[in-house]
């Protein structure tokens, strides 16, 4: 017997795993810089991000790029 589908309503509220998908991000972007220290090629790589993932995603994984280095990297 097939299951009936149940709609939801869409949420505006941040996914959990589009956080964990800016926190990669933001980690795969860190590591770049700090093995190639090319400036050209992490701005690109940020401007995109907004589009891929939503509004104020460059923020956002500047901000995790950020607090990694703070805290985990001694920076």
């Amino acid at each position: 017997m097939k299951r009936k589908y149940i709609y939801r309503k869409a949420s505006n509220a941040p996914s959990p795993s589009l956080e964990c998908l800016l926190m990669a991000c933001g980690r795969e972007l860190l590591t770049t810089w700090e093995v190639l220290r090319d400036k050209e090629l992490i701005e690109r790589h940020l401007k995109a991000l907004d589009g891929q993932y939503g509004a104020n995603a460059e923020q956002r994984v500047r901000q995790y790029m950020r607090e990694i280095k703070r805290d985990e990297r001694g920076g």
